[in-house]
């Protein structure tokens, strides 16, 4: 009876052992939503931070990437991370702008100039500001994710001032997109990026708003005609995570996560230069005139669109008037 105690109490002894060792080394797991195919720049942006996260942390960390809207697609993903169905995701900025109205400062026309501008703004305290207003609605900000600039295509004319956007039927890719094209005198219609090619194709719309990047995935170079580089407004994305995840996350982990999220969003923003000027190349060899403003002309545009702005200060107050603030402070 003796020797049977001993061995009871020794099993319990080496059972919490065991228990304390995988404990030490139990491996935090997380899942990211992404939208994007594998082989797009920003999804493989998303692949150098999980690499980093997993350096940086020891292997204690890892991050699983789920891409094509495996998990859930960009009008899912906010509801998402707030009901906690996934620790972390990819989000455009303008899926939030009925909770947060502020958020509709990168869609703003003519704010932004180069593609250094962003991370000034974000640098310059408005990336703090937008952070308070996303831990209200429960998630954490992890890092921006640019993607570049939004141009004007068409098959009419050269659009070199805003008198000539007049009468144009425009493809739009936001409610803040469409106001801006109202303003200038188009005709908007806000459409999916999926049903721009055939729209323009058919002429059932003259022109649209796009990013050179992504006409050059959607082929937009074969049936358009002509390009105004206008660096308009900006596609603005985020990795956001589910806020009690986050706050579940020893110290060491979550800095782990966020030196990997720095890292991630400048190997984006080069990613974008490079895939920027790629785009452009392709769109000029396959025959499409490419106007480029110049300052004057960009700002006979920027004095054409004021009202726009001046719309989004009244309705956002005090915090958009500053974001848009730091934003002139920072062109």
């Amino acid at each position: 009876m003796k020797w049977h105690r001993v061995w009871v109490v020794g099993c319990v002894a080496l059972a919490f052992v065991a228990a304390c060792s995988a404990g030490a080394f139990a491996k935090t797991e997380f899942k990211l939503s992404n939208q994007f195919p594998a082989s797009h720049h920003v999804s493989k942006g998303l692949v150098f931070f999980a690499e980093k996260v997993k350096e940086y942390s020891g292997g204690s960390v890892e991050c699983k990437i789920f891409d094509s809207a495996q998990l859930y697609k960009d009008t899912e993903i906010v509801e998402a991370l707030q009901d906690a169905l996934v620790e972390t995701g990819l989000v455009a900025t303008n899926k939030w702008s009925g909770m947060i109205p502020v958020i509709d400062v990168f869609d703003m026309p003519f704010v932004f100039k180069n593609l250094d501008s962003i991370k000034k703004f974000i640098d310059a305290g408005a990336g703090e500001i937008l952070d308070k207003e996303f831990v209200s609605k429960g998630v954490k900000n992890l890092f921006w994710v640019d993607y570049g600039y939004i141009q004007f295509f068409n098959n009419k004319r050269p659009l070199t001032k805003p008198a000539e956007m007049k009468g144009l039927t425009m493809r739009s890719f936001s409610g803040a997109d469409a106001e801006t094209l109202h303003m200038l005198g188009a005709a908007p219609t806000v459409m999916s990026s999926s049903e721009m090619y055939m729209a323009l194709q058919r002429g059932t719309v003259d022109g649209a708003t796009t990013g050179m990047p992504a006409a050059v995935s959607r082929k937009l170079q074969e049936i358009q005609k002509y390009m105004t580089l206008a660096n308009y407004s900006t596609a603005q994305f985020v990795v956001q995570a589910n806020l009690d995840w986050w706050g579940s996350l020893s110290t060491q982990d979550k800095e782990a996560v966020m030196k990997a999220g720095q890292d991630a969003e400048a190997w984006i923003r080069g990613a974008i230069a490079d895939s920027e000027n790629e785009a452009q190349e392709v769109i000029v060899d396959a025959g499409v005139t490419v106007y480029v403003l110049n300052d004057a002309e960009r700002k006979e545009f920027q004095d054409a669109t004021a009202p726009v702005r001046d719309a989004f200060a009244k309705k956002t107050g005090e915090i958009g008037q500053k974001l848009l603030e730091i934003a002139q402070n920072t062109d």
